[in-house]
């Protein structure tokens, strides 16, 4: 059974992906304990600060919850290991991909059958260094059009172009150690093409931002993996 703070989201058309958008305030507490792992437990009680614990807690409940009903498995009996780059998946072969952003009291997960996929989900707050980030994790041609957006729009361009660019790099799963800036996500929220290069080798996807949330204030985007020799299937 799905909790009723987790809400299936439309997929961008042609990338085949499962999304689900999940209420990380509004979890339920009492589930925590009969699904996360005993890993999972101790992470959540390093946490500082209980808002954090409660918040991680519910983002790997709802990741459990949503891969057992694709799976038909107990969530709580589900194994994970880690690929080449650290990222995680399934230890069971043929296992659905999947990725997890959250941010604040908000969660995004999404699933692929097929292909590696990155999502990231920001909530969309004031920033006084937006031009200056945008110079230094953007490239040329999505600065400019950084700098054409009108003024009252561009903190939502911004935050728009930087979880394309996330969700991109998460589905490499190579994190920040490629610069944002040495590949094109475009501040246009419909879907594109790119390319990241990882060493000698060009890995092709398609990235889309989400543009019909059932919340105001936030930003997201999910990007899929096309090339099969790429370092996100290894």
């Amino acid at each position: 059974m799905i909790a009723s703070n987790i809400v299936a989201l439309p997929s961008p058309d042609g990338l085949d992906i499962a999304l689900w958008l999940i209420n990380l305030d509004h979890a339920p507490q009492a589930w925590n304990d009969a699904v996360l792992s005993e890993e999972e437990a101790d992470r959540a009680a390093r946490f500082r600060f209980e808002v954090h614990a409660h918040r991680y807690q519910a983002s790997h409940v709802a990741l459990r919850q949503i891969l057992g009903q694709l799976t038909g498995q107990n969530p709580a009996s589900l194994q994970f290991n880690t690929g080449s780059e650290g990222k995680p998946r399934l230890a069971q072969l043929g296992s659905p991909h999947f990725n997890l952003s959250h941010s604040a009291g908000w969660a995004l997960i999404g699933t692929c059958a097929s292909h590696p996929i990155g999502v990231d989900i920001e909530v969309i707050e004031p920033l006084n260094d937006a031009a200056t980030l945008a110079q230094s994790h953007f490239t040329p041609s999505e600065q400019a059009a950084f700098l054409r957006t009108p003024a009252e729009r561009q903190l939502a361009a911004f935050f728009g172009c930087w979880t394309r660019k996330e969700a991109c790099l998460k589905a490499l799963g190579s994190g920040l150690t490629i610069e944002p800036h040495t590949f094109e996500a475009g501040l246009d929220p419909q879907p594109r093409h790119t390319t990241i290069q990882v060493n000698d080798q060009a890995c092709a996807m398609q990235v889309s931002s989400l543009i019909d949330l059932p919340v105001g204030g936030l930003a997201a985007a999910v990007a899929k993996l096309f090339d099969p020799r790429s370092p996100g299937l290894l």
